[in-house]
């Protein structure tokens, strides 16, 4: 079958796209989906140059070449043992919670869990630019910051992938949101529903005036105390980039240690999918997809995903 894969780390010439990759087969609790679209996120570029392999090498173990990809659309080709609620034919979306993902190929294989049905109205390639990103808001947001409604957010990097979805379900949770984006995409992110739009050129994050209740820094350029002036006394910061300062803060998170500075670790799952998916059906959620590639042009997809300027997501389509 055809698939996205990379023999070695490196730059996005190292990506091919081969039609001779073996098709996955299906085990019990897994379906098999023949992909019709996928998205990509920044972790897509962390794995292709092997950032991880020197500090999270217990988890990206998968050997090379491997297929790339976390995010995908399309429609269930086969369906394993002990799978309920979905069936073949049915158009799905979802993520795969392999670290390495795997999914940009003609045919992947996932978890049932790991899938739910694509939202109402929407293309395979809209569907497929929602998993990781809009997963990684919400349970930033509901879970790492237990955001209540009325609180004062403060998202940095707001009209990016997970930035945009981030406005809206703040918004959603009944959050006054403060977005933080570049002068040209300060319209963008109002039109999204924030309360406050500011140009990080003009006042960088950490100089906007508080108090907020949660800091979401989805570009990670930042640290907790970077907000003690402007994070209120019990505020919560929620980071998305694994370091070596945020791994360690998280850590002491999960035993009950700490709740002010949070990493998220974003699963997928069906019942958070089926979360977004009924905001989108009821209009309350949408995605916005920059540019769309086709897979046999991913080393270009990777370079503008690279670019960290991308307005929403970019995605990629099959063209088989």
């Amino acid at each position: 079958m055809k698939a996205i894969i990379y023999r070695a780390y490196g730059q996005p010439n190292v990506l091919e796209w081969v039609d001779d990759w073996p098709k996955p087969s299906v085990g019990p609790g897994q379906v098999q989906v023949h992909v019709q679209a996928g998205a990509l996120n920044p972790k897509d570029v962390l794995l292709r140059k092997g950032v991880f392999r020197s500090f999270l090498r217990f988890l990206d173990r998968e050997p090379l070449p491997r297929v790339s990809g976390l995010d995908m659309a399309g429609e269930i080709t086969l369906i394993g043992d002990r799978v309920r609620g979905l069936e073949v034919g049915q158009p799905v979306f979802g993520m795969s919670n392999r670290f390495h993902g795997g999914v940009h190929a003609e045919y992947a294989v996932l978890e049932a869990d790991e899938v739910a049905p694509c939202p109402e109205g929407l293309s395979f390639t809209e569907a497929a630019a929602i998993p990781l990103a809009g997963l990684t808001a919400l349970q930033a947001l509901r879970d790492c910051a237990g955001v209540q409604p009325g609180q004062r957010v403060l998202i940095n990097g707001a009209s990016g992938g997970v930035g945009h979805f981030a406005v809206q379900i703040a918004r959603n949770l009944g959050c006054h949101v403060t977005a933080v984006c570049s002068e040209r995409n300060l319209k963008f992110v109002s039109d999204l529903g924030a309360n406050e739009a500011v140009d990080y050129q003009q006042t960088p994050a950490p100089a906007i005036p508080g108090p907020f209740d949660v800091v979401f820094d989805v570009f990670g350029n930042y640290r907790a105390g970077d907000f003690s002036d402007t994070l209120a006394r019990r505020g919560r910061y929620v980071n998305t980039i694994p370091s070596g300062h945020s791994l360690p803060a998280e850590g002491l998170a999960r035993l009950g240690l700490q709740k002010r500075n949070r990493l998220v670790i974003v699963r997928s799952n069906r019942a958070d999918l089926d979360v977004l998916r009924q905001w989108v059906n009821e209009g309350r959620l949408r995605v916005h997809v920059d540019s769309v590639y086709p897979f046999y042009h991913a080393e270009d997809a990777h370079r503008h995903i690279e670019t960290r300027h991308t307005r929403g997501k970019v995605a990629m389509e099959a063209t088989c």
